[in-house]
Parts: structure tokens; C-alpha cells; sequence
């Protein structure tokens, strides 16, 4: 939806977004209106909101006016909710055309000199309105002596903070619950804030629907963090707002090395597949320059040089099938120090991605840091491929850094269709913690996504706040962010609460919400309707009158009841499963390796002499030669074992492990 340049049109495509029967069906009404006749109380008729984006607010001005039908004065109640994190502040009454402003008085005033007006006595009745808190959102709405056969209107103002998620500003308003309310006319001041403004209804439960209003937040990059502070005797009450937008950009001339599982493991689909994702990943830096290293018990670089990646698909349709066939071994090791050799040439930044499917030899350790991986903007990131059969493994020590000392992260296959992006340019920080002056950690914070924002109480106000540091790891190394000090965040807390206690704990995380005691403290020093301030209008000239007779009995809701409702992550790996044994394998690997030791033992062979072989279902991972008579024998036993393609009787990527001696 685009333009929307009058207020006419925009209430139009409320009415198309929200469609008949919002209220939920199912769920029985608690509004006073919708069980009591027109005739028999007042109802609301109207009910009009502007809302007005300004900076990191949006201030809602609502008019809604009231109709009493009767042939003589009345009283009327609505309540309702606020929007989240969302303040009222300001009422003003409207009566027989003449503006009344209200005034702010403290809770129990106020209550003590609206109910002494509700008591009998000579003066002519007057209208009167009050807005109190009800604890948590909800606010209490009352209006007295409301004429006969006219109407009433009150105006006040809400103020809420404005959301911020996946790069796009957002408001929302609740809606009515009641069937009978008047749907809220919505008209946005600029009409359009972004181009592409997005409305909305849904229900943040199963019984409360709202409008939502979006548009993109605009271009800002890098991480903004802002904390408000204000000062409460010893201590300050602080406020953190954080902005992951768009945290980093695609490098400029990397040099990439695509290290590429060939093992059997694998197999040929599995080796076209690398490639293709190699591919992919090339398609996000088409100025890089490209070098492949492909491992089975060794590594072997596939180009010999660092190609343009405009050249890629034509370099690698001329290369003979036989280099890429699958073969023994998973040496990833081997790939990645083959890699950090490739990576002394040439300047750029330097990028290793790491293809495999974790099934690699018991020996494997993450390799030692070189120059060309540990540097700043060098990264060394390892790709998940899906397992060809069975549900083996991978080895334990990938859940480490690949290179030791070097940045990146991994990136699981999930069926090999998640994007490539994440290992292009850092997309989120991890494990993020605030921290202040003193290394103190006052919060641990989830996962800051790109797009993604959140608003955070800082502790009570007993605790003295000074310097603050955003703390987490991108691509798995430390990064950090100071928290700029923001005079206007900190005039908002003590302008606006944001400190409403919400009754819905199932939609809110506890660091949402402001402490306890801030609550009390921050209503002590703002104009907003809370437990200890409420608003009252009086009219020049009102009094106790003759009107009480027609008064709603005390403590009993009545008439409009309801109104508007409104880096790598680190984790141990499960240990390895092993092979059970089984004969019938163990007699296929003593006939499939006898002529081995016929060859380069002579017949009668070297007793002595033992192999033991690593596997992981049909691939031959690693293998040890020990007791040979001489080094041409053993290195004979060696190369000719490795050239050996396993019997197919387990194709299941289990590991397993065997001792194999020559007949005698």
C-alpha cells in the first residue's frame, strides 16, 4: 500500500484489513454495551485516533464520543487497554460545544473530589470526566451527568514507543472487544511515514486483535545502541534500546578457498553438490577471486591458481571427471592447511569454506593459525552437508573453531536449502551480555539478529549506572559496541513511563518490563494516568446536583463498559556412534585385503605384521601399518590398502575400527 495520502482512503483500507466481525465469536462478551439496550444507557458513537510517528514515539490524539439517548442525565464507564508500552496522558471534555481541559491530580484526590461531585446538591448539572488506572494497561474511563438526548466527546493522547524488527518501524492500536464499540477511524500524520506502509490486523492473543502500521525504518547501519538514565538518589534507572540493522556488507575482492569433502562418505552427487554451493556462495562476491582444495586421505588444490569468479563455470567444465572422483580418507586437516598455504598469495580478504559431512578420522584436530586466517578480515567457516545414508555422527571436535584462533561459523545443511548469506558477511552477534565501566555484566541478552531490535529495564534504580558496553562474538570472535548516553531517550523516561505492568507474562520477557520500583518512581515524575496520578475535568461552575439520582450504583461498571480493549556456537557433539560387531564384515575385509599381503609379503607373509583400519560405513578413513619387516613392505601394505574400495555390507556411516593380520 503505497501513498496513501488522505485520511478518507486510509480509513477505507482500515475497514477492507479489519473486515466484519473482528471480535472474536466464540468468546462471550464482557462489555456492558453489547447487554443493555441503546435505549436503556449511553453508548459510544464515535471513536477517532490520529497517530503521529515522531522520532522513536507515536502519539495517538483520540476523540470518542459518547450519546445519551435517555430523557435525562446519566453516567457512563468504558475501560480500556493501552497499547504496549504505551502512556495516556491529557483529557480534555467536550459538552453542549464548549472544551474543558482536565487537570492532573494525585490518584486519591482525584477520586475524593469526583465522588463529591456525584453526591446530590443544588447546582445544575454539569458534565464531568475522569481517566484513572486500574493497574497494569488498563485505564478507566467515567463520565458524569452526560445531558439528556446529546452527546459527549473526550479527547486524550497515548503515547507508545514505536517497535522496531527486521528493518521496519511499527505501531500498533488495540481494537474493540465489544460488538457494539465504534471501529477506530485511523488516520497517520505524514499519511505515508515510509512508501511502503504495511497495515494490518492480528490478535497478539486469542481475544484481543490490534492494528498494526509498518514502513522500513530506512538505511542506518552497524549496531545502535542508546540507553536512557536517570538519576534516583544514589543510584539511576536506565533504559536500553538496541538496533541490530544491518551489522556488516559484503567484502570487496575476497579471496576464497572451498575446501571440498571427496571422500566416499560423500560420494559423486555429493562432490557436484560442493561445487554447486561453491557456486551459489560466489554469486554474493562476483569481484572475489576463487581456489578449490579438494580431500580425501590428502589434499590437492583443483586449479592451481586463484581464478576470477566470472571464469568459474568454465574452468570447471574443463576439468577431467577423474580429478573430482571420490575416493579413501576424510582429511580435512589436510584441506584446510593446503588452504591457508593457497591464501599467502594475493591480497583481499581472505574467506575458507569448509564442506563436509563430519565423518573424518578419530585423529582429526583443529589445525594451528597462519597468517592468512587469523587476520582481521579473514574468516574460516564451516558448510554441513546432509549425511548420504544413515544417521552417524559427525566428529566431535567440529564443534570448535576449524583453524585455532580464527573467525567464522557454521552453517548446518537442513535439508541443503538454507541460504549461503550467513557465511558471506556476519548477520547476528552471539552471546551478548551488557557490561558497565567496572566489567560488572548487568544483562545477558538473546541473540542479536540483523533487522532485529529490542528494548531492555536496566537494574533498579539503587544502582549506580555509569559507562556501558554492548559485549558479544560475531563469526565466533569478540566484538563489542559502546553504548552512547542519549538525552533524549533519557528526558522520554521521565516525559513517558513505558512502566505499565502487563498482565500477560505469556507474552512478555521479564527484562521487558521495568523493575518493580521504577514503576512508582517514574509515575511520581510524569504526566500519565498511573496508580498515583489520575485525571479529572470539571467544568466551571459544577457541583453536587439533582443528577445523583440517575448515577450508576457504586463499585457497578455500567453503559460503555469495555470501550476499546485493547560466531560459532560451541556445543558438545553426541559421541560418536560405533559399529557393533559383525563377522560377516570382519571376514569381508580379512578376504578383500589377504591378496594385499600376498603382494607385498610373498606368500608365508610377515605374521608380525598388523593393519588397522578406521571406517566409517564403506570409506576407509585412516589405517595404521605396524610390525612390517621392512619400509618397502609396510609402505607396499600402506598404498595398496587405500586403493581398496570397501564391501558395501554397512552403507551406513557408522565408525568403526579393526585389526587385520596376514594367514599364515
Amino acid at each position: 500500500m503505497r501513498n496513501l495520502s488522505r485520511p478518507l482512503s486510509l480509513w477505507v483500507l482500515l475497514l477492507l484489513a479489519w473486515g466484519p466481525g473482528t471480535a472474536v465469536a466464540e468468546e462471550p462478551s464482557h462489555c456492558e454495551e453489547d447487554r443493555l439496550a441503546d435505549a436503556e444507557r449511553g453508548h459510544e458513537v464515535e471513536h477517532r485516533v490520529e497517530a503521529r510517528p515522531e522520532g522513536d514515539l507515536v502519539r495517538f490524539t483520540v476523540h470518542r464520543t459518547f450519546h445519551n439517548p435517555r430523557p435525562r442525565h446519566t453516567e457512563l464507564e468504558a475501560r480500556f487497554t493501552l497499547p504496549r508500552e504505551g502512556t495516556v496522558h491529557g483529557l480534555a471534555l467536550e459538552s453542549q460545544g464548549q472544551w474543558t481541559e482536565g487537570l492532573l491530580l494525585e490518584a486519591a484526590q482525584a477520586e475524593r473530589r469526583y465522588e463529591a461531585l456525584r453526591r446530590k446538591g443544588p447546582a445544575a448539572p454539569r458534565a464531568l470526566a475522569m481517566l484513572s488506572s486500574e493497574g497494569g494497561a488498563t485505564v478507566r474511563l467515567r463520565l458524569w451527568n452526560l445531558p439528556p438526548r446529546a452527546s459527549v466527546t473526550v479527547r486524550y493522547e497515548v503515547r507508545a514507543r514505536l517497535a522496531y524488527a527486521h528493518g521496519r518501524k511499527s505501531f500498533t492500536y488495540p481494537l474493540p472487544d465489544c460488538e457494539r464499540s465504534p471501529r477506530p477511524a485511523l488516520t497517520l500524520v505524514p499519511a505515508s511515514p515510509g512508501e511502503d506502509l504495511s497495515l494490518e490486523t492480528r490478535n497478539t492473543n486469542h481475544w484481543r486483535p490490534e492494528l498494526e502500521a509498518s514502513w522500513e525504518a530506512g538505511t542506518a547501519r552497524g549496531l545502535d545502541a542508546r540507553a536512557g538514565l536517570v538519576h534516583w538518589g544514589a543510584g539511576s534507572l536506565g533504559f536500553l534500546q538496541v538496533r541490530a540493522e544491518r551489522l556488516s556488507e559484503v567484502p570487496a575482492r575476497a579471496r576464497v578457498v572451498f575446501v571440498v569433502d571427496a571422500s566416499y562418505s560423500v560420494g559423486p552427487q555429493g562432490i557436484s553438490r560442493q561445487l554447486e554451493l561453491a557456486g551459489e556462495y560466489l554469486q554474493w562476491l562476483p569481484d572475489a577471486t576463487a581456489e578449490v582444495v579438494v580431500f580425501r586421505r590428502s589434499a590437492q588444490r583443483l586449479f592451481g591458481r586463484l581464478i576470477p569468479a566470472s571464469e568459474w563455470k568454465t574452468a570447471l567444465a574443463t576439468l577431467p571427471p577423474e580429478r573430482l572422483a571420490p575416493g579413501n580418507g576424510s582429511h580435512l586437516d589436510e584441506g584446510l592447511k593446503l588452504a591457508q598455504r593457497v591464501l599467502e598469495d594475493g591480497s583481499g580478504p581472505a574467506r575458507v569454506l569448509a564442506l563436509t559431512d563430519g565423518l573424518l578420522r578419530e585423529a582429526f584436530e583443529p589445525v594451528p593459525p597462519a597468517p592468512s586466517t587469523s587476520a582481521p578480515d579473514a574468516a574460516v567457516h564451516l558448510r554441513w552437508l546432509p549425511l548420504r545414508t544413515g544417521y552417524a555422527a559427525p566428529h566431535e571436535k567440529l564443534s570448535e573453531p576449524l583453524v585455532r584462533g580464527s573467525c567464522g561459523t557454521q552453517l548446518h545443511a537442513y535439508g541443503g536449502n538454507s541460504s549461503l548469506e550467513p557465511l558471506v558477511r556476519p548477520l547476528r552477534w552471539e552471546e551478548v551480555h551488557l557490561q558497565d565501566g567496572q566489567g560488572a555484566r548487568l544483562k545477558e541478552l538473546p541473540t542479536l539478529q540483523e533487522g532485529e531490535g529490542l528494548q531492555l529495564w536496566l537494574p533498579s534504580p539503587q544502582t549506580p549506572l555509569g559507562e556501558l558496553v554492548l559485549h558479544g562474538r560475531r563469526w565466533g570472535c569478540a566484538a563489542s559496541q559502546p553504548v552512547a548516553r542519549d538525552d533524549s531517550l533519557s528526558a522520554d523516561l521521565v516525559r513517558n513511563a513505558w512502566a505499565n505492568q502487563r498482565f500477560e507474562p505469556w507474552n512478555r520477557d521479564k527484562e521487558e518490563l521495568p523493575p518493580e520500583e521504577a514503576v512508582e518512581l517514574l509515575a511520581r515524575k510524569g504526566d500519565w494516568v498511573s496508580g498515583t496520578h489520575s485525571l479529572l475535568v470539571v467544568p466551571p461552575g459544577a457541583g453536587p446536583s439533582t443528577a445523583r439520582t440517575h448515577a450508576l450504583e457504586d463499585g457497578v461498571a455500567g453503559g460503555v463498559s469495555g470501550g476499546v480493549v485493547g560466531g560459532t556456537i560451541s556445543c558438545p557433539m553426541a559421541a560418536p556412534l560405533q559399529r557393533p560387531a559383525s563377522p560377516e564384515l570382519m571376514e569381508a575385509l580379512e578376504r578383500l585385503l589377504q591378496p594385499v599381503f600376498t603382494t607385498c609379503l610373498g606368500e608365508g607373509g610377515n605374521p608380525s605384521l598388523q593393519v588397522r583400519l578406521e571406517t566409517t560405513g564403506d570409506e576407509l578413513v585412516d589405517m595404521q601399518v605396524t610390525g612390517a619387516a621392512s619400509e618397502p613392505q609396510a609402505s607396499c601394505v600402506r598404498e595398496a590398502t587405500w586403493a581398496l574400495r570397501l564391501p558395501t555390507l554397512c552403507d551406513d556411516g557408522l565408525r568403526g575400527t579393526y585389526t587385520l593380520t596376514p594367514r599364515r
